[in-house]
């Protein structure tokens, strides 16, 4: 598959913040005629956010978004994706967690977002690609679309973007690839552009608040409180919402009087329990993706054929460890080879090359439904 003609207009998702400030400057600078875009999904001052506290949608950035759009001297626009956001990544955000297991907002952004409506709403400004301030590196080949980790390896974010189709690929630039955050702010400085020493994000940036408190108010009756037990059943202490734990938490469970710290093992959503134990009964030999997409233009269409090494990451502070991965009905049965790390079920599992710097592809952690909720093993063979 070809590149796309991307000389025509861009355009360029502005948050605010440095990193897309820089993306919409290397771009204009480089001859790209650009369309600055901030997109208004979640308006926290309206859903019992703080106003003083820096995150999505603050007029603040969207304020400094424009004004770095005036001084490169290119359009800006605000589009509201509010319903859209809510529809696809605040309910499945609800939904996981009211189901026991662990949700990745940022990647269903990514997914049913910023690169679909955000690409859907660009076609109505006649722009046929979309950029955006991301770390990772997009290489074009004879074959197709190659996706590798940014050059800043504390700042890639790779990991978030697994579940682009080749097609959307053809139509999109990341600018900073080749960038570290260092560099970045250094070119923002040296420009005079006024988003240079800003902040980073927080993480989920719809919450203004804890998680806790953001998922259980709007949880309601959908709360599941319950007891803490051991894998034996044994109760040994009480929770007010299995919204507080995922698979693999050691802190704040609130639990003492053991020889060593007790982890989260299972979840039970019918029941409300929340298994705990030490952190040896948290090693699997492997564990089932599914809801996947393949990245890799040798992978599209069913991913390998065979089993086949991989590096996989299963959380996004995580860089991976050796695994095998076989494919079979649409569901990836991964196996670790030499070390092992705690899947939890609902987060994103991402499988890159042994080198561990091509994203090859990725899908959904799998849970079990019933008592009690756990990654879903096979027997490795």
């Amino acid at each position: 598959m070809e590149k796309e003609d991307l000389t025509g207009k861009v355009v360029v998702a502005m948050s605010g913040g440095v990193d897309s400030s820089v993306a919409a400057l290397l771009l204009s600078e480089a001859g790209f005629d650009c369309v600055g875009v901030s997109m208004q999904v979640w308006d926290y001052r309206n859903h019992g956010g703080c106003s003083n506290r820096a995150t999505c949608c603050a007029p603040s950035d969207f304020a400094d978004a424009r004004s770095v759009a005036n001084d490169i001297g290119i359009p800006y626009y605000v589009f509201d994706f509010e319903e859209k956001f809510h529809d696809k990544v605040i309910a499945r955000f609800l939904d996981t967690y009211a189901g026991g297991e662990t949700p990745n907002p940022c990647v269903d952004c990514n997914n049913d977002v910023k690169f679909r409506e955000l690409r859907n709403r660009a076609v109505t400004l006649g722009c046929r690609s979309v950029a955006t301030g991301h770390y990772v590196k997009l290489e074009s080949r004879p074959d197709g679309f190659h996706v590798f980790r940014g050059k800043d390896d504390k700042k890639d974010q790779s990991y978030f973007l697994y579940g682009l189709k080749q097609d959307e690929l053809s139509k999109t630039l990341f600018p900073l690839g080749e960038l570290s955050k260092v560099e970045v702010r250094e070119i923002a400085k040296a420009a005079g552009i006024k988003t240079a020493d800003k902040p980073e994000s927080q993480d989920i940036c719809f919450v203004s608040g804890t998680i806790d408190d953001f998922v259980g108010e709007r949880l309601g009756t959908r709360r599941k409180p319950g007891a803490f037990r051991l894998k034996d059943g044994q109760k040994v202490g009480e929770h007010d919402g299995i919204h507080r734990f995922t698979v693999g938490q050691r802190k704040g469970l609130g639990l003492s009087g053991y020889d060593a710290p007790l982890y989260v093992l299972e979840i039970d959503p019918v029941k409300g329990d929340v298994y705990v134990g030490y952190k040896s009964e948290l090693e699997v030999p492997g564990f089932e993706v599914r809801e996947l997409n393949w990245v890799h233009p040798a992978l599209v269409g069913g991913g390998p054929a065979e089993e086949m090494l991989v590096h996989v990451q299963v959380r996004h502070k995580h860089r991976g460890v050796p695994a095998k991965v076989f494919v079979r009905d649409g569901v990836a049965n991964v196996s670790f080879v030499d070390e092992w790390t705690s899947p939890a079920p609902g987060q994103a599992a991402v499988f890159y090359d042994p080198e561990n710097r091509e994203l090859l592809g990725g899908g959904r952690i799998v849970g079990k439904s019933g008592r009690p909720q756990s990654l879903k093993l096979f027997e490795a063979a």
